[in-house]
């Protein structure tokens, strides 16, 4: 048997396939995986490595089986599970994992905003992410009937909201939203970055 080129990328594919009951895997090159859940599937890659990790682990998950699994957190810190492999654990600490665009913390960001959001008021909507690269998300939100962009930015030592609106956007709305961002800004750094 030969050694696994990706031990990193091939710990994450067994972790999901024991955690989603039922799935099979399929192997399709060294770097590369599916993992199926009946006719969902979820690909798993390897990536050159971003904001300073050496590897890179690229899954993407179109119907969000990792998060109505309840697997983020579990795979956030996933190298300190591993006992008895230095090699392993040093290649999980050294991976960052990034699902659909945005890494884990960037995702637990992205929830809890919503989250937010939603104890503000109930008339926030979300609509659909625009964009998403590792640790920087642009979403579309609907407040009423008016729609607008909120882009959130995950630093290493604070996380920053910034709502984009079109030139036409009605001026009270605008500051009625822009004030309930400060607040959620505000709560969503305290709970995570505090």
């Amino acid at each position: 048997m030969k050694i696994e080129e990706y031990p990193a990328l091939a710990h994450v594919v067994n972790t999901l396939a024991k955690a989603i009951a039922g799935s099979k895997v399929e192997q399709k090159s060294a770097g590369e995986y599916v993992v199926r859940d009946g006719n969902d599937e979820v690909l798993l890659k390897h990536g050159p490595g971003v904001n300073g990790s050496s590897n890179a682990i690229l899954i993407t998950d179109k119907r969000s089986i990792i998060f109505s699994e309840d697997l983020l957190e579990p795979l956030q810190n996933l190298h300190e599970t591993v006992k008895g492999n230095d090699v392993l654990k040093a290649a999980l600490k050294d991976s960052i994992i990034i699902i659909n665009g945005l890494d884990i913390e960037t995702d637990f960001v992205f929830q809890a905003v919503k989250d937010f959001l939603d104890q503000v008021s109930n008339s926030y909507e979300f609509m659909q992410i625009v964009e998403a690269d590792v640790t920087k998300i642009g979403a579309g939100f609907k407040f009423g009937k008016h729609i607008f962009r909120l882009n959130i930015t995950n630093e290493a030592d604070k996380i920053l909201l910034e709502p984009r609106f079109v030139a036409s956007f009605d001026e009270n709305i605008q500051k009625t939203i822009a004030q309930d961002i400060i607040k959620v800004q505000l709560a969503v750094n305290k709970m995570l970055k505090a």
